[in-house]
């Protein structure tokens, strides 16, 4: 019977030490170095020309692009230079005398994750200039489909935080051809 506790006493110990080791094998996450872009293809048909002329304004289009916007914008602390992401639109081929144009819809205030009513007020802005939600960022006119169109966005932080803590929110890029 002693020899039976000394063999669950070893058992049992090796199972604590083994739990304890798991922690070691979680992945790391190094949130200081947010990276990567999304990508909107807009892929709806081929050109064609309706009445074998070289003017454009007869053909029909019915509209190619991809717009990349970043995943993830870092607001700069108060007083700071911030961080400048790239927008881009390529391979736009749009109607005759229509534009392709991204905007952007925002909250300007950063959430903390702990407590949502605590907030941090931040400027967008875009190729260096603040805009407020529902700006147009990004044009891009109908007629140079080789062409790639960028627009810089950066956010700064427009007040010091009260407390420490992640603060986070989201902002909407949309893209629309008119």
């Amino acid at each position: 019977m002693k020899k039976f506790k000394s063999i669950v006493s070893v058992i049992l110990c090796a199972a604590l030490i083994a739990a304890l080791a798991l922690p070691s094998f979680a992945a790391a996450i190094d949130q200081n170095t947010p990276s990567g872009n999304t990508k909107i293809v807009y892929k709806a048909g081929q050109t064609t020309d309706d009445k074998g002329t070289e003017d454009p304004s007869d053909d029909v289009v019915s509209g190619t692009y991809t717009v990349s916007i970043p995943e993830y914008i870092e607001a700069a602390a108060l007083g700071e230079t911030p961080t400048a992401y790239d927008v881009t639109a390529q391979d736009v081929l749009i109607p005759y005398a229509t534009s392709l144009n991204v905007s952007v819809d925002f909250d300007n205030t950063l959430k903390l994750a702990d407590n949502a009513a605590t907030v941090i007020a931040y400027d967008l802005q875009a190729n260096g200039a603040s805009v407020s939600t529902g700006a147009t960022i990004l044009t891009v006119e109908a007629g140079n489909p080789d062409a790639a169109t960028t627009s810089t966005v950066a956010a700064v932080l427009t007040q010091a935080p009260s407390y420490s803590g992640v603060y986070s929110n989201t902002a909407t890029f949309s893209v629309s051809v008119a």
